[in-house]
């Protein structure tokens, strides 16, 4: 899929606290809860793999199910007018090296070890940054239904754009934290 065709709407769970968008490859080779604790659950080891390009963090540390708007944009802050008024937070760029398919979930769906769902993203070959949007859109009159539950037009909880370093002029970020806090 070129990139500007990427337009991924998907509800993802976590029960970790944690979220990612990760090149499949990259990880293919965790079989075993020991491999994926050395590689993922260690700080310092996945800020290697994110220094890499191979996974951007989406660390909020609280676990439930968000929904996630996955975008291929020209560049970042391409955000509606509607999603700039309900915007909380934006993180600083993240260096994203596809090889054609990158998945997102939680941090537990990471590798092949665990049964868990994650979201298939197709993404032709090439490097990429990532910017993460965390917006607000349980702020916005009218984005939950009667129900409680949002509404049909709700904004999502994450919006991830995706976008080329043209001029390779970016500093990437390579925190586990996407967010720096006030």
């Amino acid at each position: 899929m070129q990139l500007h065709e990427l337009r991924i709407s998907h509800a993802v769970a976590t029960s970790a606290g944690f979220f990612g968008v990760w090149r499949e490859s990259a990880f293919n080779h965790i079989n075993e809860l020991s491999q994926w604790e050395s590689e993922i659950a260690d700080d310092s080891a996945l800020e290697q793999q994110i220094a890499a390009g191979a996974f951007v963090p989406i660390n909020i540390g609280g676990n439930g199910s968000f929904q996630f708007a996955v975008r291929g944009v020209e560049k970042p802050g391409s955000l509606s007018a509607r999603e700039r008024s309900y915007l909380l937070v934006s993180s600083e760029p993240y260096l994203l090296v596809s090889d054609g398919l990158l998945e997102l979930g939680g941090i537990e769906a990471v590798g092949n070890y665990a049964d868990v769902g994650k979201v298939k993203i197709p993404l032709d070959s090439g490097k990429y940054a990532a910017v993460i949007h965390l917006v607000d859109w349980q702020a916005e009159p009218g984005s939950r239904g009667a129900d409680g539950n949002p509404s049909v037009g709700a904004l999502p909880d994450f919006i991830v754009e995706i976008f080329v370093d043209f001029h390779s002029g970016l500093k990437y970020r390579t925190k586990v934290e996407t967010f720096d806090r006030p």
